[in-house]
């Protein structure tokens, strides 16, 4: 599964003058932050309540790089990238709509829409810190069976995006991640 990566913003690290000069702030160096793309593993189980209408649950796990571009340093530093390992995991609850009987031995190209919630978990490099978070997603996709039997393999592509509300993110604000992902199917 591909999960796009998104800025945490800019920020500029900031020295107060002596307070008598009437001067403002001293800009000390600027830093730019951001979480890198990244491929992920992804495993999902399913269960069909109807059938067009399932329920599945999943997780997710990668490995994004955080980094920070530190530049502009008063004292003429040369600009430098410092960069970081996130295990990130995602576990999460789904609802899927197919347009189509998903399970029908007939039917062999099925469209769906997802959408779902759970919970992010994301450790510092040396997994000394941990930070969690809550995490929303939506989506479409298309499941494709292979042969007619009642139990069957396929392949299940699917595109969305990923709102996220905490984890490892200095500005504690939802960020949008877009995530696309491909895999094997198999209907019990």
């Amino acid at each position: 599964m591909y999960v796009g990566g998104y800025d945490l913003g800019d920020a500029t690290a900031e020295l107060t003058r002596n307070t008598t000069s009437g001067a403002l702030g001293f800009d000390l160096f600027a830093t730019a932050s951001r979480v890198e793309n990244t491929w992920a593993l992804n495993g999902r189980f399913g269960y069909y309540l109807s059938p067009r209408l399932a329920i599945e649950g999943g997780v997710r796990y990668g490995k994004p790089v955080y980094s920070v571009e530190l530049s502009g340093d008063a004292e003429d530093a040369p600009d430098i990238t410092a960069e970081e390992e996130l295990d990130q995991y995602v576990f999460t609850g789904s609802v899927l709509w197919h347009f189509g009987p998903a399970a029908s031995p007939r039917t062999r190209v099925v469209p769906f829409v997802f959408g779902g919630a759970g919970y992010l978990r994301e450790l510092h490099e040396g997994q000394e810190l941990v930070e969690t978070g809550v995490e929303y997603h939506a989506g479409a996709g298309v499941k494709y069976w292979f042969g007619g039997a009642r139990r069957r393999f396929g392949l299940r592509g699917d595109a969305g995006v990923s709102f996220r509300d905490g984890g490892f993110d200095p500005e504690e604000k939802v960020r949008p991640v877009l995530t696309a992902g491909a895999s094997v199917v198999y209907l019990f």
